[in-house]
């Protein structure tokens, strides 16, 4: 995917446009080291020359930015891939076209657009998030950068939160 497109998830996206969505947020990657593949004219992977004589492809999630409100204050968060496929219940890539159980015609991309569609569309359960913060200040300690990385999601399962989290 080109990086200048991006795709823009929000409580105004419909579950069918979430779920023509999944097949772009995803992408075959070296299955050692995550970086994203290219295909030549014949659309064949091109190696991964870092990882040689390794070759095999993976399929992930690509890494996305997850705003976070709480209805007074908005913070983005960057995620990872990993984090992408524990959000949504650790459906793996790979089974996003395979049918949850026959014969029944739902398939796990299904289920991940509407996880998706229940976590922007709000009004939902309430979530626990763990959270690294990076802030660079200038010399009167004004914030000149802030970046925050999700380290873990906790779905309300009520089962209680990590205690550090409190």
């Amino acid at each position: 995917m080109p990086a200048a497109q991006k795709i823009a998830l929000n409580a105004r996206s419909s579950l069918r446009s979430i779920f023509s969505s999944l097949p772009d947020i995803v992408y075959a990657g070296c299955a050692k080291c995550g970086l994203e593949l290219e295909t030549d004219k014949n659309k064949i992977y091109k190696q991964c020359y870092s990882c040689l004589p390794f070759t095999m492809k993976k399929l992930y999630y690509r890494p996305a930015v997850m705003t976070i409100a709480d209805g007074i204050y908005k913070v983005c968060i960057h995620v990872g891939s990993k984090l992408i496929e524990k959000i949504l219940l650790n459906i793996s890539p790979d089974w996003l076209n395979r049918v949850v159980a026959p014969p029944s015609e739902i398939t796990y991309a299904m289920v991940a657009a509407d996880l998706i569609h229940s976590l922007v569309a709000g009004g939902g359960a309430p979530c626990a998030v763990k959270a690294q913060s990076l802030f660079v200040l200038d010399e009167n300690s004004c914030p000149l950068q802030q970046e925050f990385s999700l380290l873990d999601f906790y779905p309300d399962s009520g089962k209680p939160v990590p205690s550090a989290l409190l």
